[in-house]
């Protein structure tokens, strides 16, 4: 059973879904449609192709993931490359871990302009049915599930702030503007 997403949380991945709408706007040429953030609660994707970016910084630790049907990123792919691949190729799990790591930096940089800074790792790809994703924190993982036309991804964002930043953060938010 999925649980709605807490006010903290929503802030936190609101720079990782606009990154999503970016990117995919950007290299693929289609808007995506959102539908309504929920807390994940069990380890399975919804799709078959996934890269995982995890992102450190003295005050923020974290984890971002794409998870895509078969169908979805060979949609992207094709309409990428201008080809038409009807299979999962070294090629097409690379792209998985490209878009991934393009939202990634593009969260990165939204959250810079607000003075948070984190480091990002290279993408991983996990590759298979019913492969299980494990955000590496003791705090909820916000899932944001999304459509290209008919076909759907999900984005998935763990994310935690150090004590120290959290607290500053929450003190500016208070004070007037």
């Amino acid at each position: 059973m999925s649980q709605p997403a807490s006010p903290m949380n929503v802030e936190l991945i609101n720079p990782f879904i606009t990154a999503v709408f970016d990117t995919m706007e950007t290299m693929v040429g289609m808007t995506p449609t959102r539908e309504a953030p929920y807390v994940k609660d069990h380890a399975l994707p919804q799709g078959d192709v996934t890269g995982i970016i995890g992102f450190a910084e003295k005050d923020v630790i974290g984890s971002v993931a794409l998870s895509f049907p078969i169908e979805t990123i060979l949609k992207i792919y094709n309409l990428m490359m201008g080809e038409s691949e009807s299979r999962i190729t070294r090629e097409v799990q690379d792209l998985a871990g490209e878009l991934t790591n393009i939202v990634a930096g593009g969260a990165k940089k939204q959250f810079s302009q607000s003075g948070v800074s984190f480091h990002i790792s290279i993408p991983t790809i996990v590759v298979g049915r019913n492969h299980t994703i494990h955000h590496q924190l003791n705090t909820s993982v916000l899932v944001i599930p999304f459509h290209l036309e008919k076909h759907p991804f999900i984005l998935e964002v763990s994310m935690k702030l150090g004590r120290r930043l959290a607290e500053s953060r929450a003190k500016a938010a208070q004070q007037p503007g």
